[in-house]
C-alpha cells in the first residue's frame, strides 16, 4: 500500500479561539498530515488548547516575536513556512491566513487526490471567496462554519482585486506569500495551474496574472474566507488586535456594513460536515483537549459578556447594533448619596511634588505648571493640538498616522515626540482621533489661524513631518509656513477620486470632503524650500502619488523594497533617527541618503523583498542570485 503524500498546512495565530478546533477538524478530514500553528512567544505556556494539541501531535507550534504591523504577520509567518516547505519533499504545502478554509469543489476527497486530478501540478493558485456575517449578531463561542451561507458577489469581468492561496509541492520553492510562491524554483519546469484545473498563463506571476478572469477559475478549488461569522465574532477578533491598530468606530461600522452586504447564496463547507464531526470528535477525544476547549469557550463567553459592557469604541459599537443603552463610563469614586444634591468641592490641585504619584504624560510634564517650558494644549472636536516650545530656532511639526489614531491612551505621545525632544527642538504636533486624511474645518481653520497670527514665523526654521496620512497632511499644510522642509514617508497626495481614480486604498479617507482647503499637495509645495519624499517605487500606489510631485525642490528618495512601511524598513536598519538628523541639521541630500541607504543589504527583509520582487516579475534567475550575494556581504561584514 503506498502512503498519501504529505500536506501541510500552516498559519498564524496570534492567541487561541474556540473555532480553531473546527478550522483544524476540517482540513485534516481533506488531508492535512502536518499542521505547523506560527504564534505570538508571549503566548507560550498560556494557550492550553494549543498546548494540548502540540502535545499529541496534532499541530506544530511555532512561537514567534510578531510584527509591531499585523498586516504584515502572515507575510513574515508565509515566508517561515517556506522554509519549512523547502526543506521537504513527498507532498503539498498551503499557508492560509486566520478564518480561511480551502474548499474542494471537485470529486476529489483530500488535497492530495486534487492535485492528482490536476496532472500532477506543482502549483494550484485557487481565488479567495469572502463571506459574509449573515445578519447575525450574536456569537455562541464554538463552531463557526454554519454561518458561511453568503458570499461578496463574484467578479463578472476583471479579477484585479481577488486574492489568491495556493498549493505548492513541497521542497521546489524557496519563498511564498500568503498569495503564491515567489522562488528561486529547483527542478524542471513548473507546472502551475488554476483552480479550475487549466494552466496558469505566462510568466508565472501574481503581477502578470492580473486583470485575467482566466486566471480565477473555481472548478476544482477555491478559497472561503469568514473575517465576520457574527457581529460579536468580528468585534472580538478586533479586541485580540493591539488597541492602536484597531480601526476607529466609523470604520469598523463601514466593514460590519459591508459584510452584512454579502448575500450571494454560498453553501460554504456544508457538505463536510459529517466529516468535520468525526474529526472533531477524533479531537477532542486526545489528552487534554476536551477539557482545554471548554475552558476556551467558558473564556470566550466572559470576554463576550465583558464585551457588551465595555464603555469602548467597540462596546458602544456593538451596544448600537443590538439597540442596547450605550456603555457608561464607570466613576472612579461613587458619590455618595448625601452628597447628590449637594455643591461639589472645589477640584483638588494635582500633586506635583517629589513624592507625588500623578503620572502624567511626558510632553504635559514639559508644559504643566511644574515644567520647564511653554506651551498649549487645544483639544478639537475630532483632533487635538499639542505644542512646546523648548527652542525659538527649529519647530517640528508632526502629524499622527493611521496607527495613533486609535491610541486612547492618557500617555499617548505625540508621533516623533522622544527624536524631537532629544534634538531640543520646539514641537507642534496634530494628534488625530479618525482616520480622515485631516479633511476637518474646524482643524484646517486652527492651523489657518496660526499661521495669520505669525507663529510659523517666530521659529528660525520650520520642519513638517509625518508618514502615509501624516505624510499626505506635512506635504499639504507645508503651505501655511514658507520656507518650510518637508520629511515625508509613502505619502498620499490625494485621495480625490477624480484626481486619482487608480487609488483604491482606504476606503474611510476617500470618503472625507475632498472639496476643502489643501487637499492636494501636489499645489502646495511651491514656497517652501525643501520637500523629501520617501517611498518604495516597486509599490504602485505610493511610487504613482510620489510622481505627481514635481519642483526643483522636490526629492523623491526610493526606498526599494519597503513596501509601504518606508519609516519602519528604516527603523530596522538602524537608518530612521540618522536620516532625520540629517534633515534637521540641514545636510540631507540625495547622494547621503544613498550612500547611507547602502546598509539596507544588511537586512533580511531587504533581501526576502528582492528574491520575491524578481521572481514576481519573471526573473527566476536572479532570483536565485539573491541569497548567494548577500551571503557573501554578510560573511564580508564579519572580517
Amino acid at each position: 500500500m503506498v502512503a498519501s503524500p504529505k500536506f501541510f498546512l500552516g498559519s498564524f495565530l496570534r492567541a487561541e479561539s474556540s473555532d480553531f478546533l473546527e478550522w483544524l477538524a476540517y482540513h485534516r478530514a481533506v488531508g492535512a498530515s502536518h499542521v505547523h500553528i506560527f504564534t505570538d512567544h508571549k503566548t507560550l505556556r498560556k494557550s492550553p488548547l494549543f498546548d494540548a494539541l502540540a502535545k499529541a501531535d496534532a499541530i506544530t507550534l511555532h512561537p514567534v516575536r510578531t510584527d509591531g504591523h499585523p498586516a504584515e504577520e502572515d507575510r513574515n509567518s508565509a515566508l517561515r513556512f517556506a522554509a519549512l516547505e523547502a526543506g521537504e519533499s513527498g507532498g503539498y504545502g498551503l499557508y492560509l491566513p486566520r478564518g480561511e478554509y480551502f474548499r474542494i469543489n471537485s470529486t476529489a476527497k483530500t488535497v492530495q487526490s486534487l492535485m492528482r486530478t490536476c496532472g500532477g501540478a506543482d502549483v494550484l493558485s485557487a481565488p479567495v471567496h469572502v463571506f459574509g456575517s449573515a445578519g447575525l449578531v450574536d456569537h455562541i463561542p464554538g463552531p463557526v462554519l454554519h454561518t458561511a451561507t453568503g458570499r461578496a458577489p463574484l467578479p463578472a469581468d476583471t479579477a484585479v482585486n481577488v486574492e489568491l492561496r495556493s498549493v505548492v509541492r513541497l521542497g521546489r520553492f524557496g519563498l511564498r506569500t500568503p498569495e503564491v510562491p515567489t522562488g528561486p524554483a529547483s527542478g524542471e519546469k513548473i507546472k502551475w495551474v488554476s483552480g479550475d484545473g487549466s494552466p496558469m498563463p505566462e510568466p508565472l506571476s501574481r503581477l502578470a496574472w492580473s486583470g485575467m478572469p482566466t486566471a480565477f477559475g473555481t472548478t476544482k478549488a477555491a478559497v472561503l474566507k469568514l473575517p465576520a461569522p457574527s457581529v460579536e465574532a468580528f468585534l472580538l477578533r478586533m479586541a485580540d488586535q493591539p488597541e492602536k491598530q484597531r480601526p476607529d468606530a466609523e470604520a469598523l461600522a463601514a466593514q460590519l456594513d459591508a459584510l452584512a452586504a454579502m448575500t450571494e447564496a454560498d453553501p460554504g463547507l456544508s457538505d463536510w460536515s459529517d466529516a468535520i464531526a468525526l474529526e472533531t470528535e477524533a479531537l477532542l477525544a486526545l489528552p487534554g483537549v476536551a477539557d482545554a476547549q471548554a475552558a476556551l469557550c467558558t473564556r470566550e463567553a466572559k470576554r463576550l459578556d465583558d464585551l457588551r459592557g465595555e464603555a469602548s469604541d467597540l462596546g458602544r459599537l456593538l451596544a448600537a447594533i443590538r439597540g442596547d443603552a450605550p456603555p457608561e463610563e464607570k466613576s472612579a469614586e461613587p458619590v455618595p448619596a448625601a452628597n447628590l444634591e449637594a455643591t461639589p468641592p472645589p477640584a483638588k490641585e494635582p500633586e506635583t511634588g517629589p513624592d507625588s504619584t500623578i503620572d502624567l504624560p511626558a510632553w504635559f510634564a514639559e508644559i504643566h505648571t511644574s515644567g520647564d517650558n511653554e506651551g498649549f494644549y487645544t483639544r478639537l472636536k475630532n483632533h487635538a493640538v499639542m505644542c512646546v516650545r523648548r527652542d525659538d530656532a527649529r519647530l517640528v511639526v508632526t502629524f499622527d498616522n493611521l496607527s495613533n489614531v486609535n491610541n486612547l491612551s492618557p500617555k499617548r505621545e505625540p508621533w516623533a515626540y522622544k527624536f524631537v525632544r532629544d534634538n531640543g527642538c520646539s514641537h507642534l504636533s496634530v494628534m488625530a482621533r479618525r482616520k480622515d486624511w485631516y479633511r476637518d474645518p474646524q482643524l484646517i481653520a486652527y492651523l489657518e489661524k496660526l499661521a495669520a497670527d505669525g507663529f510659523f514665523g517666530q521659529f528660525g526654521k520650520v520642519f513638517l513631518t509625518g508618514t502615509s496620512m501624516g505624510g499626505f497632511a506635512a506635504l499639504t499644510f507645508s503651505s501655511l509656513a514658507p520656507g518650510a522642509t518637508v520629511i515625508s514617508f509613502n505619502p498620499q497626495t490625494t485621495l480625490d477620486e477624480s484626481i486619482v481614480p487608480w487609488e483604491e486604498r482606504f476606503g474611510f479617507g476617500r470618503q472625507r470632503d475632498w472639496s476643502l482647503p489643501y487637499s492636494d499637495c501636489a499645489f502646495e509645495i511651491d514656497e517652501i524650500e525643501n520637500a523629501f519624499v520617501f517611498y518604495d517605487p516597486f509599490f504602485t500606489p505610493d511610487r504613482r502619488h510620489a510622481e505627481r510631485l514635481e519642483g526643483d525642490n522636490v526629492f523623491l528618495l526610493k526606498t526599494w523594497c519597503s513596501g509601504h512601511f518606508s519609516p519602519v524598513f528604516l527603523r530596522k536598519a538602524n537608518l530612521l533617527k540618522p536620516v532625520m538628523q540629517h534633515a534637521l541639521d540641514g545636510t540631507l541630500t540625495p547622494k547621503v541618503f544613498y550612500k547611507m541607504f547602502r546598509e539596507r543589504r544588511s537586512l533580511p527583509w531587504y533581501r526576502k523583498a528582492m528574491e520575491s520582487n524578481l521572481a514576481e516579475r519573471g526573473h527566476p534567475a536572479l532570483a536565485e542570485r539573491v541569497k548567494p550575494a548577500f551571503r557573501k556581504l554578510k560573511r564580508q561584514a564579519a572580517e
